[in-house]
């Protein structure tokens, strides 16, 4: 396989991986597929105009809710694209209480991929904000829509985009739409091609000018993640790139992430568990609740959640298990018997239920070691 199937085969499981027709939808979430009537402009001015397949999760309940959209990115082979999910996020945002959109938009899978009204033209003659644009364009059609939703809050509404995505909710951060309280980019950018010009995107200087453009109109909260290892985006432009769109008056915070996997531009996709605290902390700053276990006890300062070795268990698979637990979405907890037993669950009763089982598979009382983001164990 080549670096670039490798790369289209990523994208695709950040998309939900397989075809619609061959996946169930979720009952847990309350996944539902729409098509929405849409219209955007492309590159050459021509408006394009379609119906935009649309994933929705959402809690159980009548709402109201805040609502989550998530903006996927370019992909290799646009009419092999699946319908996109992002079953993982969506899972991360349900549980905060967001119901979840999530369009496969014009240009791409069954929303139809001609005309293509996101190209921005070859390497040599890149123009990027036309094409950003066509995303926020998108975007704005679903909070349209989203205002019209019974159980749904049009005044709290969060965009968040991988790589062109990425991109799309700082344009559309630019345009200060009406209920948008924040947006978050995920690698965005364009114009990468790891084969050719690997970390080194098509002309970046003008994605540097794009961002200063957006920065000057936009003053809504942004989260900006890169890694050092994106082979798509680099290490040092987007550093720029946010640079320069603080300069022009844009707000944010930007994260420079340490390398994930062989290529951080799948960092989105494949790791959670890096990024989840980072955006708890933003949307808790944004005013929306975290998920927190009851009956947590106070931290301990006896270790750095992550330092597996430090985990006072007896065996090689109760240490393996606790990175298994560190993966997991807050509220969760690991407990730890006498007699090296222990447990661990993801849960919103976490606490009084992985004692429970600690103590049914130990035969003796257990302690719990961590509870959400904390060690909170007593020597």
């Amino acid at each position: 396989m080549t670096i670039r199937a490798l790369l289209f085969a990523l994208s695709l499981a950040a998309a939900g991986a397989a075809h619609a027709a061959e996946e169930s939808l979720i009952a847990s979430l309350n996944e539902t597929v729409f098509k929405l009537p849409a219209s955007v402009t492309g590159r050459a001015g021509a408006t394009v105009s379609g119906q935009m397949t649309v994933t929705q999760f959402k809690p159980d309940g009548a709402g109201p809710f805040p609502i989550a959209i998530l903006l996927h990115g370019r992909a290799l082979d646009r009419a092999a694209t699946p319908r996109f999910r992002y079953t993982q996020a969506a899972r991360y945002f349900v549980r905060r209480g967001f119901a979840v959109l999530v369009p496969t938009r014009l240009g791409y899978g069954e929303s139809g991929v001609e005309p293509d009204p996101e190209q921005s033209g070859g390497c040599t003659n890149k123009l990027y904000a036309p094409a950003f644009d066509a995303v926020a364009a998108s975007a704005l059609d679903l909070i349209a829509y989203a205002g019209k939703l019974p159980f749904a809050d049009p005044a709290r509404i969060v965009v968040l985009g991988q790589s062109f995505g990425g991109a799309g909710a700082i344009a559309l951060a630019a345009r200060q739409p009406a209920g948008v309280v924040a947006t978050i980019n995920f690698a965005g950018g364009g114009g990468g091609d790891p084969d050719k010009h690997p970390g080194s995107p098509c002309h970046p200087e003008r994605l540097e000018s794009t961002f200063a453009s957006y920065g000057a109109t936009s003053r809504l909260p942004t989260l900006w993640l890169y890694t050092e290892n994106d082979r798509w985006m680099g290490a040092t432009e987007p550093k720029r790139w946010f640079a320069a769109y603080a300069k022009t008056g844009g707000t944010g915070d930007y994260a420079a992430m340490p390398a994930f996997g062989e290529d951080g531009h799948a960092l989105f996709a494949k790791g959670f568990e890096v990024w989840r605290p980072l955006v708890d902390q933003f949307l808790s700053k944004a005013g929306f609740a975290i998920p927190k276990s009851v009956g947590a006890p106070a931290p301990t300062g006896f270790a750095r959640l992550g330092d597996v070795h430090l985990v006072p268990v007896t065996t090689t698979e109760a240490r393996e298990q606790y990175q298994r637990f560190l993966k997991l979405d807050v509220p969760r907890a690991y407990a730890i018997g006498p007699r090296g037993g222990y447990a661990f669950l993801s849960a919103p009763d976490a606490v009084e239920r992985v004692l429970a089982s600690c103590r049914k598979q130990a035969r003796a009382e257990c302690k719990l070691y961590a509870v959400d983001d904390d060690v909170v164990w007593k020597e």
